[in-house]
């Protein structure tokens, strides 16, 4: 991580380490990841723009079936779109605090 953002590769690293074990850990590494970006300024809908990337180099993997491909990729721009407005009343917020 930098001093502004959730970095693709921090990100990744640790989605695939909870990915392949699945573990109470790395649901630990995700919230502490969130709690960095969030203290850092970083919104919601750039952790997700950083979540949609690192599924994407997941699903890239030879391994995977084109058709779980396409199923992953739509699930995560239905998740993005579902997740806007709450993006936006954050971002409402946050300048809102800042004019006060």
């Amino acid at each position: 991580m930098n001093t502004t953002t959730v970095t693709l590769g921090v990100y990744h690293a640790a989605l695939l380490d909870y990915v392949l074990r699945n573990s109470e850990s790395g649901l630990a590494r995700a919230y502490d990841l969130g709690r960095s970006g969030l203290d850092t300024g970083c919104g919601l809908l750039q952790i997700l723009h950083v979540h949609e990337k690192a599924v994407g180099i997941i699903l890239n993997s030879p391994a995977l079936d084109e058709d779980i491909r396409r199923r992953m990729g739509s699930s995560t721009r239905f998740l993005s779109e579902a997740l806007s407005p709450f993006g936006m009343a954050t971002d409402g917020y946050r300048h809102l605090l800042k004019t006060r």
